[in-house]
């Protein structure tokens, strides 16, 4: 009988943990929007090296989006990303085809070493103890930093996400991001 009441406890607080993550999940639906993902295809590969340049390792993203842009208080910041992307901001546009489709293509990589801070102070990456050397990292956002004129100032906002393979990061190591955009030509 006890084994029976452990099995059904257990079901039970599965359940309650998957329920409430779904409830998390739509909770952000307004950062992500399908149809605003349409005319864009995101791509982001990380790659870490050690303190000496090694080569530790190289991972894709599994699934990448386009976020929709606002400021820190939920002000919505339309067009921000075609914005960024007409005015060559993340670099210069080169015109490629991909099955007969037209596509402005745009590469960019941004590059952080990990220091004792980022782990200890990332959540999701270090173990949050004071004396971690080691973390593991699944993810990246790009934002996208300028000085928006009046109440705002100066500020970073996301505008690209991607989930990849855990990987392992270590004090030291750095981490390189390099991300691909590519926006259907009309």
């Amino acid at each position: 009988m006890k084994k029976f009441e452990g099995v059904i406890l257990s079901a039970i607080i599965i359940t309650l943990i998957v329920s409430s993550a779904q409830d998390v999940i739509a909770d952000n639906k307004d950062v992500f929007d399908p149809d605003f993902n349409v005319g864009y295809e995101v791509y982001s590969q990380s790659i870490v090296r050690d303190a000496q340049g090694q080569l530790l390792s190289v991972s894709e993203s599994t699934k990448t989006w386009v976020l929709i842009s606002s400021f820190s208080d939920g002000v919505l910041i339309p067009d921000l990303v075609d914005y960024v992307v007409d005015n060559n901001l993340l670099g210069e546009k080169k015109v490629v085809t991909i099955g007969n489709v037209k596509y402005e293509k745009i590469q960019f990589q941004n590059e952080k070493v990990i220091d004792h801070d980022i782990l200890t102070n990332s959540p999701g990456i270090g173990t949050q103890e004071g004396n971690t050397k080691v973390g593991v990292f699944s993810g990246s956002t790009w934002k996208f930093c300028d000085d928006f004129t009046g109440e705002y100032g100066y500020q970073c906002i996301p505008m690209f996400q991607a989930r990849m393979p855990q990987i392992h990061i270590a004090e030291d190591n750095v981490l390189i991001t390099q991300w691909t955009v590519l926006r259907i030509m009309n």
